[in-house]
């Protein structure tokens, strides 16, 4: 009996983040307002951008976390 290992895939190249899309508009109070859900995901597409800018060089993760949820934060919306 033969056994075959699973070896998970990596890519060799880092995969690119898709620009992010204008999200639906939810009215609430008169303002638009973006879910949870698509506020991580915005903030996850800039730390991403962050992170390839410096070729994806170990050790800032945090920071570009942080500096991500500042610029997030700053749009106007």
């Amino acid at each position: 009996m033969s056994t075959t290992e699973i070896v998970p895939s990596t890519p060799s190249q880092p995969t690119s983040v898709p620009a992010p899309k204008a999200a639906p508009a939810h009215k609430g109070n008169s303002e638009t307002e973006l879910s949870e859900a698509e506020l991580h995901q915005l903030i996850a597409q800039a730390a991403y951008r962050r992170a390839e800018r410096r070729a994806f060089a170990a050790g800032h993760e945090l920071d570009d976390w942080l500096e991500a949820e500042a610029e997030v934060g700053r749009r106007p919306g």
